[in-house]
């Protein structure tokens, strides 16, 4: 009545394989670039991109209403931060990207990044964006793959960096606060 753990061994010299359909597991999916790379990007309700850290120096450089720039300088291989879009009143994506989401990611550094939404009772859904390139490409979720947390009651959305090194992750997604900044006219004797 007190089972503590199951166990598969194998045993002898050689290679072997055991495939096991059982229990529910912990697992954390792989989501590739989207097929559909036309798709219309879903705008997220304003925020102010945050940040997080441990043990590494994390900042964003916000350059337009839909683009930031998170920048990562991780002192050690246990170090993590990333980018926070946080929401003070909880997003329904249910009703509000019934479809699913779609953005755009990339960096000149990095080939894979954690996700996480978090629901408003901190239940988290995690997943892996991997095959990241230089240039942008799109990301689709079907809220279908998202589980465990309360869909109409979304509070954060996260972009997890890991490990030690400088790393750079770009997202095309938005809405963002953003003030752009006015320089001097080229032409100083225009009318």
């Amino acid at each position: 009545t007190q089972i503590k753990e199951v166990v598969f061994v194998q045993a002898g010299s050689g290679t072997k394989t055991l495939k096991v359909d059982w229990g529910l597991f912990e697992f954390t999916p792989d989501i590739t670039p989207a097929a559909n790379q036309n798709a219309a990007i879903t705008q997220l309700p304003l925020t102010n991109p945050g940040i997080f850290s441990s043990a590494a120096t994390v900042s964003n450089l916000v350059t337009s209403k839909t683009f930031v720039t998170n920048n990562y300088q991780g002192s050690g291989v246990n170090s993590f931060g990333g980018l926070v879009l946080g929401y003070t009143s909880p997003v329904n994506f249910t009703t509000q990207f019934p479809s699913g989401i779609v953005f755009r990611i990339d960096s000149p550094n990095v080939t894979t990044v954690g996700l996480e939404i978090k629901d408003i009772n901190n239940n988290v859904w995690k997943a892996r964006l991997v095959n990241i390139l230089s240039t942008g490409q799109k990301y689709f979720i079907d809220l279908a793959q998202i589980e465990g947390i309360d869909l109409t009651q979304i509070k954060e959305v996260v972009f997890v960096q890991a490990g030690s090194g400088t790393k750079t992750l770009k997202v095309d997604w938005g809405l963002f606060e953003f003030t752009p900044s006015i320089t001097p006219a080229a032409n100083q004797n225009a009318a």
